[in-house]
């Protein structure tokens, strides 16, 4: 294990926080969540609810983001659980480790394995929390829980620049490179709304999933995190760890999906809400 001290609030372990579809659809396959126990079936408004969107975060702010997360006494998952952070339950880090991959897992097929997936954070009690479920607020970013003040939030997805803007009524509040449909699979275009069941914070996604035929596509990917739904034919925004850095915002690669790097699939997993808008176009 290695250990890398964080100056001024993790800016250094930010940097290594960069690398992010395979299409999916929401099933009730067991998949392991932060906590690494519950299973995933198609969200309700109970299991994902929405937080009121106040107090904004500020610059530094580290918290909890993608449902319950256990805390352990070593960077990795056979470590026993000594207690459990509560969604949205502010941090402190005080270190970024290296530990287990807990994304990657004994996925053998995994083409590129991003140095931030291996990455831990030390509290600053010396315990230790997976890196993937923390969210940190970058100097001049919006707050994803900005207060929208009655205005319409909404993604626009840009296939021709490889963008995903995040939008508060006609006023652009965070822009993502990211990596749609390839020209096999194109990311479908038009009006769509993240579905009622379709926040899954950790899930599995297979080619059958998405109502692929083997001669069609095969796929079967574990831990995929932070998915919104935006149709029932599997296509979703969500993290893409499997793919290098250099995809996003150059080249599309998914089976129809939106694939983000983690801080912006984090992001826009604070940001969005089942029903949300969400446009796709050229």
């Amino acid at each position: 294990m290695t250990c890398q001290v964080l100056p001024a609030a993790v800016a250094c372990v930010l940097a290594a926080l960069a690398t992010a579809c395979s299409g999916g659809s929401p099933s009730a396959t067991s998949t392991p969540s932060p906590s690494d126990t519950a299973t995933f079936a198609p969200a309700t408004a109970t299991q994902f609810p929405t937080f009121t969107p106040t107090p904004a975060l500020g610059a530094g702010t580290e918290i909890v983001v993608g449902g319950d997360l256990r805390v352990r006494g070593e960077p990795s998952t056979s470590s026993p659980p000594l207690r459990t952070l509560k969604d949205m339950t502010p941090v402190q880090i005080d270190a970024a480790v290296q530990g287990e991959n807990v994304l990657v897992g004994a996925q053998t097929w995994v083409p590129v394995a991003p140095d931030w997936t291996r990455t831990w954070f030390r509290l600053t009690d010396g315990t230790f929390v997976y890196s993937a479920f923390v969210f940190i607020q970058q100097p001049g970013e919006e707050s994803p829980l900005a207060d929208a003040k009655g205005q319409e939030k909404w993604v626009d997805v840009n296939v021709t620049t490889q963008t995903a803007t995040a939008m508060i009524g006609v006023r652009p509040v965070y822009i993502a490179p990211v990596s749609t449909g390839a020209p096999d699979f194109p990311s479908p275009l038009g009006s769509h709304r993240i579905e009622k069941d379709g926040r899954l914070a950790v899930e599995r996604m297979t080619a059958s999933q998405a109502g692929y035929s083997p001669d069609q596509a095969k796929y079967d990917v574990e831990r995929v995190l932070f998915t919104q739904y935006y149709d029932r034919g599997g296509d979703a925004l969500h993290l893409n760890y499997w793919r290098p850095k250099e995809v996003f915002g150059r080249t599309a690669t998914s089976h129809g999906c939106v694939g983000m790097q983690l801080h912006d699939a984090q992001w826009f997993w604070l940001f969005g809400a089942p029903d949300m808008r969400v446009e796709i176009h050229a």
